[in-house]
């Protein structure tokens, strides 16, 4: 068993699969390979006012639990939806899918996916 605070986790500038960093968007790998796990990893995402996360796709599948703050998800068809504590999302694999901060405080929120085994 491991027990960890998210404040002693490094917070980390996010990137997306190509490696371009995502202005505003900070992301701490609570749970992943480090700490042993083998299937999923849990990440907490925060977005800052203002912080948008483009378009983007990619194979795992995401299962995403709001903590705080207002946000709005949506897809290139043209899906939208708005976020708030206690709300959850689920974006399947390949779905292309942004996520923008609609407040002025942060948009936190925690985000497991599945190792991709190949």
């Amino acid at each position: 068993m491991i027990k960890k605070n998210y404040v002693d986790v490094e917070e980390k500038q996010a990137t997306l699969m190509n490696g371009r960093e995502v202005k505003d968007v900070y992301v701490r790998w609570l749970i992943d390979t480090n700490s042993g796990a083998k299937n999923f990893a849990m990440r907490r995402f925060e977005i800052k006012p203002g912080g948008i996360v483009p378009l983007h796709n990619h194979p795992e599948d995401h299962e995403i639990y709001v903590l705080s703050g207002k946000g709005k998800f949506y897809d290139d068809k043209g899906q939208q939806e708005e976020a708030k504590m206690g709300d959850v999302i689920y974006i399947p694999p390949n779905e292309k899918h942004g996520i923008d901060n609609l407040g002025k405080d942060n948009f936190v929120f925690i985000c497991l996916i599945p190792y991709i085994k190949k």
